[in-house]
C-alpha cells in the first residue's frame, strides 16, 4: 500500500489502488460462535485477511489483482467500469478510513486474541470444540513458542 499523502492528508486513488487489489465480500461480525468460526475458517486460506472498517462493518478480502489496473494503476476500463468500482472514493477507502477503529486480521492466532480480549464469551464457546491445539490460549505450537 502506497504511503505518499497529498495536501488533504489523504493518499490518492493512482498512488495507491489498493481497492484494485482484492475482492471483498460482506460477512457477520464474530459476535456468534458460528460467525466466529467463519473468520477462523477464512483466515486459515492464504491470500485472504478480514476487515473491520470504522463503521463497525466486516468483511473478508481475497487478494486478487484487478485484470483491468494497468501498471500505471489507471483503470483500463474506467468509462465503463462496473457499479461497485464506482463507489469507491479515496475519502472512505480502507487505506484513508479514519472513522472509528478499522481493524484487519490477517492470521487466526490475531483473530482470537481480539476475541478473546473483546468477545470472552464467544471465545470460551468456540475454544474447546472448534480450535486446534495450537491456536488454544496459552499453549505451544512448538518447543519454546506461546500460542
Amino acid at each position: 500500500m502506497a504511503e505518499k499523502r497529498g495536501a488533504d492528508g489523504l493518499v490518492g486513488c493512482l498512488d495507491c489502488a489498493h481497492c484494485c487489489t482484492y475482492v471483498g465480500i460482506g460477512i457477520h461480525s464474530p459476535h456468534r460462535p458460528r460467525y466466529a468460526t467463519d473468520v477462523l475458517w477464512y483466515l486459515y486460506h492464504a491470500g485472504v485477511y478480514v476487515y473491520r472498517d470504522g463503521d463497525g462493518e466486516w468483511s473478508v478480502h481475497f487478494e486478487t489483482r484487478c485484470r483491468n489496473l494497468a501498471p500505471d494503476n489507471k483503470c483500463m476500463v474506467y468509462a465503463t467500469r462496473p457499479h461497485i468500482c464506482r463507489d469507491f472514493d479515496n475519502t472512505s477507502c480502507e487505506v484513508n478510513c479514519k472513522e472509528g477503529q478499522a481493524l484487519t486480521f490477517t492470521t487466526p492466532k490475531d483473530f482470537l486474541a481480539w476475541l478473546r480480549q473483546e468477545k470472552p464469551k464467544v471465545y470460551a464457546a468456540i475454544e474447546k470444540t472448534h480450535l486446534p491445539e495450537q491456536l488454544k490460549k496459552g499453549r505451544s505450537t512448538r518447543k519454546g513458542v506461546k500460542a
